[in-house]
């Protein structure tokens, strides 16, 4: 099987919506470059602009980005807010951000289910000082606290307890502030944020890496390849490309050398990223995923295609994204077997982009929701020539090698 493609990644919505809770603490237009069309961005600009109209049901489905950014952001935004979400969002955790956000002096009361979404939240002005925020179950707690910061009379001092879960995003989160000029300190597990507001400045958000790992899979599934990736070349992704170690803002840039491992190889030309075959031989393999849990669906869904056995490490947390995406992979995987390959979405745009690229290796899939993807990569269907897009997919790739 020879493929061979062009393909433009979308933006990351990581980088996305970073900057747009930036903007909005800084009082600057979001006028960034290459902002993010993805559904998680376009409903986290959506609920900004209905927090400026005055609009106090703010509804984020299951968006848990916006949903962590914001609870912060309407805690010291006047008004009185109710956030609310799907009922999978709900059943998602709250409760390190809340605590943390009380302790500061925050007014924010649970609706339904205690620890749990809806939240009431009387905004009021926040003078900031110290906290203490445990990271084991997502590292978008101790962002949210930190994005607002420097807007606080009195800054932050925050330490970060427990297993440092998913910390590359927390280290975008810090790079990104200091871009737009905010004052930062950080040893070891303490991080001070002094009070200095954010400057608008020039940005261009990067291509996403965790999109890039759908096509490395594909990459893994053929026999020959040059898959040209574009939007993702910097400065610092050509060093990584090339094996410095240097890395993207993005911790999921570690598909570069995760995918080495599974034979395909990462090359920089003409400022894209091309993906061609690497000699490959099976063994036993291991991934910690506790850095990086997005890439956790694209790794099993190509250990299972090509048959290499691996033990995959730091999975606690998986099962507290949009569905339990331990379980949603082993009862999807376990239908390989099938002659006619029908997988559940489980409303899980990574399960669905993972599984995906496995009908290289077993013909025509079919997904309930296929839709979901728009989370993450709307155009997904289309970059990859799924045909129709709007009902059941059969793949298509219509760009193989003669």
């Amino acid at each position: 099987m020879k493929l061979q493609c062009d393909i433009t990644l979308p933006a990351s919505k990581s980088e996305s919506n970073r900057a747009l809770m930036i903007a909005s603490y800084g009082g600057f237009a979001p006028d960034f470059q290459n902002l993010s069309d993805s559904k998680d961005t376009l409903c986290l600009a959506n609920a900004l602009r209905e927090i400026q109209l005055g609009n106090t049901l703010i509804d984020i489905a299951d968006c848990g980005t916006a949903a962590r950014f914001l609870t912060t952001y309407l805690a010291c935004y006047e008004g009185d807010w109710l956030l609310t979400g799907t009922e999978r969002m709900k059943q998602r955790p709250m409760v390190p951000l809340v605590e943390a956000l009380r302790g500061l002096g925050a007014d924010i009361q649970y609706v339904e289910k205690e620890n749990r979404l809806p939240l009431q939240i009387i905004g009021k002005p926040i003078s900031g000082g110290k906290a203490t925020i445990v990271m084991s179950q997502s590292s978008q707690f101790a962002s949210s606290l930190l994005l607002a910061a420097p807007m606080w009379p009195q800054g932050l001092e925050m330490e970060l307890v427990g297993e440092l879960t998913s910390l590359p995003y927390l280290e975008m989160t810090l790079t990104m502030m200091r871009h737009f000029d905010a004052k930062i300190e950080q040893r070891d597990r303490m991080i001070k944020v002094f009070p200095k507001h954010y400057q608008s400045m020039d940005f261009e958000i990067e291509a996403d890496w965790s999109a890039a790992s759908y096509w490395y899979e594909m990459a893994a599934f053929c026999e020959e390849c040059e898959i040209r990736l574009h939007g993702l070349v910097g400065p610092s992704t050509l060093r990584q490309a090339q094996g410095s170690g240097t890395s993207s803002l993005q911790g999921d840039v570690v598909i570069v050398d995760w995918m080495r491992q599974l034979g395909v190889g990462t090359f920089v030309e003409d400022k894209a990223i091309v993906l061609r075959k690497l000699p490959f031989e099976k063994r036993p393999l291991c991934f910690d995923f506790s850095a990086h849990p997005d890439l956790y669906p694209t790794i099993a869904a190509t250990c299972a295609g090509l048959g290499v056995e691996a033990r995959f490490l730091g999975l606690d947390n998986l099962h507290l994204k949009e569905s339990d995406r331990v379980e949603a992979m082993q009862t999807e995987l376990a239908k390989l077997s099938h002659h006619s390959v029908h997988f559940c979405a489980h409303n899980d745009h990574r399960i669905v982009l993972a599984l995906a690229p496995l009908s290289m290796l077993v013909g025509p899939v079919h997904f309930d929701h296929p839709e979901v993807v728009e989370k993450s990569y709307p155009k997904f269907w289309g970059d990859a020539f799924f045909l129709p897009i709007n009902e059941v997919k059969t793949p298509v790739f219509k760009n193989y090698w003669p």
